[in-house]
């Protein structure tokens, strides 16, 4: 039997009631429950195993619900990574990265999740960005995927040198935030997603392209 869980183990290597257990707490967060109202007692009955049996891999329930929601990070942002390295220019990058704000309610609601981590002080949140912060958990990073985004576009000239990456990464994060508000929070915009989505390209593009056109670009 697999000893103690930390959230820093593949997730193919997982044993199945633990998956199960991550699976029901995303969908309880999903739901709209706190983390902090959750319940180890609520976790095994909605997924069909023993409480004990969670004991036998956790030592609490904050450990559960942290290492839940860092395996829904790895496997979003670790598929995100990816599929962004298929792309071709900065710009096809771009494109892809609105259109998944666009059509993936999982991934709209790990990245706002991630945003709240980043920003909210509690004990438990405390936790959990010290877990985020390990080695080993450094691929699937949000700022360090977006950060391989910037290189490429470095490395093909295609984006200013004169901007510190740092700086670059952020630029891109804040406006892909306007652009999830604009696509998820009824009223947070008068104005629709649709004509939201090419002014946020286009202010990605006059921020952080080499040689920026002077005309409106429509994303496809």
């Amino acid at each position: 039997m697999m000893g103690k869980i930390n959230g820093m183990e593949d997730i193919r290597q997982l044993p199945p009631k633990v998956c199960q257990m991550y699976k029901v707490v995303i969908q309880m967060l999903e739901e709209g429950t706190d983390a902090g109202d959750i319940r180890v007692s609520a976790i095994t009955e909605r997924a069909g195993i023993g409480k004990g049996t969670a004991y036998e891999y956790f030592d609490s329930k904050e450990e559960i619900v942290a290492c839940a929601i860092l395996c829904q990070m790895k496997e979003i942002f670790g598929w995100l990574k990816a599929a962004l390295e298929e792309q071709g220019s900065f710009r096809e990058q771009l494109s892809f990265l609105l259109t998944e704000v666009e059509k993936r309610e999982q991934h709209k609601n790990c990245f706002l999740r991630f945003l709240h981590m980043m920003t909210d002080n509690s004990e438990f949140n405390r936790m959990l960005q010290k877990k985020m912060h390990a080695e080993a958990f450094a691929p699937y990073l949000p700022m360090n995927v977006f950060a391989g985004v910037m290189r490429r576009g470095l490395e093909k000239g295609e984006l200013r040198s004169d901007l510190p990456l740092d700086y670059m990464v952020h630029c891109l994060f804040s406006h892909l935030l306007i652009y999830m508000m604009a696509v998820t929070s009824e009223g947070f915009f008068q104005t629709e997603p649709a004509v939201v989505r090419p002014l946020v390209y286009q202010g990605i593009l006059n921020e952080l392209e080499e040689a920026p056109s002077g005309d409106m670009i429509i994303s496809k």
